[in-house]
């Protein structure tokens, strides 16, 4: 058996030492608001659809995509993070995971 210096040793990379990027974010939050809300595989979502507007968000929605960002990114977001703003659109959802990324006390 080869041992190679601990030094040589490629540490097993941390999910939450790796940032995420704001594009990768919206992308994985669209492939689930398409899959798990809309249900419809063909609908055209970008960064900017007016989800709260157009209805696609309901509050039941709006748990759901909670308990996904828990579970997908490890990430718990707090109740007074739960207001209008935060969940308008794909890009603002995604700030938000990206600035909840931040905060250690986030992590789950």
């Amino acid at each position: 058996m080869i041992r190679r210096p601990v030094s040589e040793v490629t540490p097993v990379p941390d999910v939450h030492d790796q940032t995420l990027r704001h594009e990768d974010v919206v992308e994985r939050l669209r492939e689930f608001l398409v899959d798990r809300v809309i249900k419809d595989p063909g609908a055209e979502v970008d960064a900017r659809t007016p989800l709260l507007e157009w209805g696609i968000l309901t509050s039941l929605s709006i748990s759901e995509l909670i308990a996904y960002i828990r579970s997908d990114f490890g990430l718990f977001v707090p109740p007074e993070a739960v207001f209008g703003a935060n969940f308008k659109d794909l890009g603002a959802i995604s700030a938000l995971v990206v600035s909840l990324q931040a905060d250690p006390a986030a992590r789950v």
